[in-house]
This record gives C-alpha cells, sequence and structure tokens, in this order.
C-alpha cells in the first residue's frame, strides 16, 4: 500500500497490531541497543507468565492488542493500530466505496433495520427502503444477530448475489430478495441545493478519494465537489454555503485540493512540521482556484476535524470566506499510515507530524493530562464567544484569529439542542417508528396500511402517497399521539403542547428522509436551522470580503468595539 499521510478523526484513527514489534521494523528491532532488547524480555516474560498462570484462560493476542493500544495511548489520541476490520474500513474510506448492498443498518430492538439506502445502489433499486427489518441473511435467522455480523454477511465480492427476507410495515407476508453486490460509492458530497435563488448549499461529509481534483490533473478533471460547485453555479448560485459541520476529516492531500478550489495561485493552504525533514512540506495552490470568485460560509460544529480543520483554516487565514457555527474540533497531528508487511492486515497509525494553518497556528487541543473519553468529548470547554488570549495570529487582511484549540469560528451560532422531552422521544426512537407508517404508505402507493397500524399508529385509512410538500397536519398529529399511547411512551398536555413545533420539525424530517432520502429531509430543515439562517444572513458580508477585505475588517472591528454609527 505503500505510505499515505492521512489526518482523520479519532475512531478512524484506531489501530491494533498482533505482535510486539515484527512486520514493520522486522529483524532490525532485535539489533536495537541493549536497553530497548532487555524492555522487550521483560514484555515476553510477563506475558508468558500471564498466559500460564492466570485465573482464566486468556488469548495471547488480545494481551498484545491491548498493551500495544495502551502504549500507542501515552504518545497521543491519534497514534494507534489497525487490525485486519479496522484497516479495512479505512482503506474503504480513503477509496471511497465498498462492495456491497448500499445500505446502512442498525440494531432496532434486536433487529436488523435498514436506517438509509443510498440511491442508484442495488437495494435502492430493489426497492429495499428505510424502516425495513432483515429477518434473514440467506438461510440464517437474523434477529438478535450483531451489526458486525449482519454486515460481514451481507458484503462480498463484485457480482455475488446474496438472499434475504424483508419484513415491511404494511404488508402481511415477508418479502424475498436476491441482491447482486456492487461497488457502492461513499459519497464525499451526498447532495447539494439552492437555499435561495442566489446561494447554493452543499454537504461536503468527508475527504476522501473522490471528494476533489488534485491540481495536477487540470481544469478537465471533476470529481464530487467540483461537479456540485458547478451545478450549483449553472443554476443560478453567486454565493454558496459549504456545511462540513461533523465532518472527521480525511485524505491531507484532499484538503489541499479542496482549498485549492477556492483560493488564488501561489497560496500556503498548511505546512507541516516534524521529527525530520521529510515529515517537513509546505502545501501552495499551484493555479487559481476554479471557483477563487465565489464567495463563501463555512459551516462547522466541534466535530468538524482535521482535515475539515485545514479547509476552515485556509479559508479563515486568506479571508476568502466565513466560518460560522461552533469551535472545531482541535486535531492538529498527522497520522502516517504504516502497512505491517509481515503482518498482512495490520498497520500503525503513527503521528509523524503536526501541521499548521496559513498564519502559523497550531489548532492541537491539550491531551497531556485529559482521559481520553474527556478527549474526545469534552465537557468543560470553553465557550465560542469566548476567545482565547494566547496564540493569536493575523489573517491576510489584518483580522486576529486564534489557535491551540480549533478554528474558531468568525460568527459563534449553536445548533439548536432539542428539549427534555423530545430528547426522551428521540431516545426510544419514537419518531423513526412512526415515520415507518408513512414511509410503508409510500412504498404500497397509498394502499390500506391497517396492517402497519398497530406499529406506526398511523391512521388504517386511505393514506394519500406522501409529496415533497408535506406537512405535519392535525391528522397527522393526531396519529402520532395514537402512536405514543400503542408505544405506553409517557407524556403530558403540557409536554405536547410545550414541544408541538419541535416535534412537528423531528416528525416532517424523519418522514421525508424515509420516503426521499436525507437531501430532501435536509432541504426543508434549513428553514430552522439556526447556523444556515445566520450563513444566509451573512451573504452580503462574504461578498464584502472577498471583494473588500480591508473595507469588511474595519467595519467589523468597529462593530466589535461597540464604535459603530448610530442613525
Amino acid at each position: 500500500m505503500g505510505k499515505m499521510t492521512r489526518l482523520g478523526r479519532v475512531c478512524v484513527g484506531v489501530l491494533v497490531v498482533s505482535a510486539v514489534a515484527g512486520g514493520l521494523l522486522g529483524d532490525r528491532v532485535l539489533a536495537g541497543t541493549g536497553r530497548l532488547t532487555d524492555h522487550l524480555r521483560l514484555y515476553t516474560q510477563i506475558l508468558s507468565a500471564v498466559e500460564e498462570n492466570y485465573a482464566d484462560d486468556v488469548k495471547s493476542d488480545r494481551l498484545v492488542s491491548s498493551s500495544i493500544r495502551e502504549m500507542l495511548r501515552t504518545l497521543d489520541p491519534h497514534s494507534n493500530f489497525l487490525e485486519t476490520k479496522e484497516y479495512s474500513v479505512l482503506q474503504e474510506r480513503q477509496k471511497g466505496s465498498y462492495y456491497g448492498l448500499g445500505i446502512t443498518v442498525q440494531a432496532v430492538d434486536g433487529n436488523i433495520t435498514v436506517v438509509s439506502p443510498f440511491e442508484g445502489t442495488p437495494a435502492y433499486r430493489l426497492g429495499i427502503r428505510v424502516g425495513d427489518v432483515i429477518s434473514r441473511i440467506e438461510d440464517e435467522d437474523a434477529r438478535g444477530m450483531g451489526i458486525d455480523d449482519a454486515v460481514k454477511r451481507l458484503r462480498g465480492p463484485k457480482g455475488s448475489p446474496v438472499r434475504i427476507t424483508i419484513v415491511r410495515a404494511g404488508y402481511e407476508e415477508p418479502l424475498q430478495f436476491t441482491v447482486i453486490r456492487d461497488e457502492i460509492p461513499l459519497h464525499a458530497v451526498p447532495y447539494h441545493f439552492m437555499a435561495t435563488k442566489k446561494t447554493g448549499y452543499l454537504r461536503l461529509q468527508d475527504f476522501n478519494e473522490t471528494t476533489a481534483c488534485p491540481t495536477r490533473e487540470g481544469e478537465d478533471c471533476e470529481r464530487e465537489l467540483e461537479r456540485a460547485l458547478g451545478s450549483l453555479r449553472k443554476q443560478g448560485a453567486t454565493s454558496v454555503i459549504v456545511d462540513i459541520r461533523d465532518n472527521p476529516g480525511g485524505l491531507l492531500d484532499q484538503s489541499f485540493a479542496v482549498s485549492n478550489l477556492f483560493l488564488k495561485k501561489g497560496q500556503l493552504v498548511v505546512y507541516t512540521r516534524g521529527r525530520s525533514r521529510r515529515d517537513e512540506q509546505r502545501y501552495v495552490t499551484d493555479g487559481e482556484g476554479r471557483f477563487a470568485d465565489l464567495p463563501i460560509i463555512v459551516l462547522t460544529s466541534r466535530h468538524s476535524a482535521s482535515a475539515s480543520e485545514i479547509v476552515a483554516g485556509a479559508i479563515q487565514d486568506h479571508d476568502r470566506g466565513l466560518i460560522v457555527g461552533e469551535t472545531t474540533f482541535g486535531k492538529g497531528l498527522v497520522q502516517t499510515i504504516m502497512p505491517l508487511h509481515n503482518h498482512r492486515g495490520y498497520a500503525l497509525a503513527l503521528t509523524t507530524a503536526r501541521y499548521y494553518t496559513p498564519s502559523g497556528r497550531l489548532i492541537q487541543r491539550d491531551y497531556g493530562s485529559t482521559a481520553l473519553e474527556d478527549y474526545v468529548a469534552p465537557r468543560d470547554r470553553k465557550p465560542c464567544e469566548e476567545r482565547p488570549s494566547e496564540d493569536t495570529k493575523f489573517t491576510d487582511a489584518g483580522r486576529k484569529v486564534y489557535g491551540g484549540d480549533g478554528i474558531t469560528p468568525d460568527y459563534c451560532v449553536s445548533p439548536e439542542s432539542p428539549g427534555k422531552f423530545v430528547t426522551y422521544l428521540l431516545g426510544r426512537r419514537a419518531f423513526f417508528e412512526f415515520a415507518r407508517g408513512f414511509a410503508a404508505a409510500e412504498n404500497t402507493g397509498g394502499a390500506d396500511i391497517a396492517g402497519a397500524g398497530s406499529r406506526s399508529g398511523v391512521s388504517s385509512a386511505k393514506v394519500k402517497p406522501i409529496r415533497k410538500d408535506f406537512e405535519v397536519t392535525d391528522e397527522v398529529w393526531g396519529d402520532f399521539r395514537k402512536f405514543l399511547d400503542q408505544r405506553k411512551l409517557r407524556y403530558t398536555e403540557e409536554d405536547l403542547a410545550q414541544n408541538r413545533e419541535a416535534i412537528g420539525r423531528e416528525i416532517l424530517e424523519e418522514v421525508l428522509q424515509q420516503v426521499f432520502g436525507e437531501g430532501e429531509a435536509r432541504r426543508r430543515s434549513l428553514a430552522w436551522d439556526p447556523q444556515v439562517l445566520k450563513a444566509l444572513e451573512l451573504v452580503p458580508k462574504a461578498e464584502q470580503l472577498l471583494r473588500e477585505p480591508a473595507r469588511f475588517v474595519a467595519e467589523r472591528q468597529a462593530t466589535d468595539s461597540g464604535a459603530t454609527a448610530r442613525p
């Protein structure tokens, strides 16, 4: 596979190996210093003692894997070790595809349930839908089967068949499908559309090999991001919102390729510094970006990490666009993926460098005295509005930006948080289960779905096929109350009255997602997304920043200091 530099999220970087020091370094380990040899002898002695004398039988491979994980954890949270399965998943994400059916499944009440079929895939073409329960895979009962076991059975070589049995709401008898496995794309840009007549919106959820074209491939190359931006421009977009919220990162060269689409020739995107010269690199654009004249606003969240932060940092440092949302994760470490050649299927992900934004910011959060769970999900992080005082840098136009703790947005906007009662319903998958009845109505062309009524709460009367302008009417609301009663979910009249708007939004999004897919649900939800609404409000500011950065900075500084003129 060779050596690849990768900037990924914590869960993607979990790596495991099966033998101490072997494979990667081979016999060179034993040729090291006497001190290292002594350490290895000590480790082997302890491992042997545990295997021979521990109260229960233990597997040495589990002991070795756990000890190596902990050893690497003492370095930093991102250096780790991939077993065959994790390494395979990593390679699939990098490549941007895998072989299978084209569905996402979850265990719901012990059942393998389809939560998202991918448009255009074998499963989608056969009519497999959200909410379908896979009851059998080949001749094996899938009820109670673990997700990993189910996925292993559903995936397989391209062109090979797999027989599955589906239990679907609204159908009395199980449905039988034979699905021919195919290559399934892992889309980096799953959907895009016009948010207003002049502003486009696109969701950028990964940085894999399908995301954007390396600059060396020229103007004729088009991958997912170029195609989405080109489509929006043809539809009349004069500005674009790029949504990288919860994007965990990906390939370093892809963060460079994405940034290069928006920057001018000769601008620095990111640079790395490591222990050796080979880990010191500068990534400078070698051509004028194809969309360098398009005003952009980038949406970020606390889970936007790594390659996402490189793009956000480059856009911000060069005053190329505005960042709106939450302070990003704060991962400034670069991992190199090293296959363990004597142990096929295993690899080591080792932090070999740190990366810096064009202004010189290191955005890596402190991890020295932090437990792993607190590092992954920090509970005491400073509010976005509370700018850090140390490690202050300046953008090209003189704006202050901050390092040491992720990318701080230009405009801090928190996402909406569900209330206690809505959280209770979400935790019991109430909206997902309720929406299954509407998905069943769509699948059966508006047929009588009395058979689904006892499970979904949807009226047993004739239900019209769901359209994209679906609304939560009084009739739908009444059905939802019946559903809560049937499921014996606790509620009061006050709960329903105080949360009616939030509940209606959850129902609308879930129904649209199950019937039309995530893109259509997202299109409708923009109307109440506070971060998107702020971005749309700031489009004129993004245009001003692109055309007149000095004027934008002066006006922003005057606003921040309270010195703006009042009529």
